[in-house]
């Protein structure tokens, strides 16, 4: 006996009907004699909640991208502002305590430097404890000759995007995980009071009880 060939569309058409087929088991639209509308609900409650936590990764990873453009861009326009130049302290290091930074203490000392060229300044410098007196500190200063903060290393950016994008993932998951959990209670609340319902319906001919108000010819 000679079989039948199969023809180029046989697979393609055969596919779609299969795939097509997983989506609506997916989303519970797949008819089924025993799936009740309460089971359909919670379905599409967990393939929804699914992709509330894949849509909140997405916006943690475009919050993560923008916050560290934005740090890389300040970083940059930081940089090409500030100066590492060398200082000679004046005086002995000691300890003091900085209200701007809510009572923290740091080692200090009395320095002067140039910057710009013929410009000198003298201030109190942030150096390692025990400094000695005429004893050279690498600082940042402005454009100015002010002392300044350093660059913000690039570590430190990356921990800030990464905190940012962490918050508005975990705000966004927690969100829509509280919304889909309360519908869900929900659901199960009316479906549990629409199972005792139909219970006391059945349950009376099941057990052979008769239900209160019912005589012994009653159905």
């Amino acid at each position: 006996m000679m079989s039948e060939a199969a023809t180029p569309g046989d697979g393609p058409t055969r596919s779609r009907p299969a795939r097509a087929g997983r989506v609506r088991r997916l989303f519970g639209r797949r008819p089924n004699g025993l799936r009740r509308p309460v089971d359909r609900t919670r379905r599409r409650l967990n393939v929804v909640l699914v992709l509330s936590f894949l849509i909140a990764l997405l916006c943690g990873v475009v919050v993560t991208t923008a916050v560290w453009d934005s740090e890389s861009r300040t970083a940059r326009e930081e940089a090409g502002h500030r100066h590492r130049i060398e200082a000679t302290t004046v005086g002995s290091a000691e300890r003091a305590v900085s209200n701007r930074s809510g009572g923290t203490s740091r080692v200090v000392a009395p320095a002067v430097w140039e910057y710009p060229a013929a410009h000198q300044h003298s201030d109190t410098i942030s150096v390692p404890f025990g400094t000695p007196a005429d004893r050279t500190v690498a600082i940042w200063v402005d454009d100015a000759g002010r002392e300044a903060q350093a660059p913000s290393p690039e570590a430190q950016r990356a921990l800030t995007a990464a905190a940012a994008g962490a918050g508005a993932f975990g705000l966004l998951a927690l969100a829509s995980g509280a919304v889909i959990r309360l519908r869900l209670h929900l659901v199960e609340t009316r479906s549990l009071a629409q199972w005792e319902h139909e219970w006391e319906a059945v349950e009376p001919r099941w057990s052979g009880r008769m239900r209160r108000g019912q005589g012994p010819g009653d159905d």
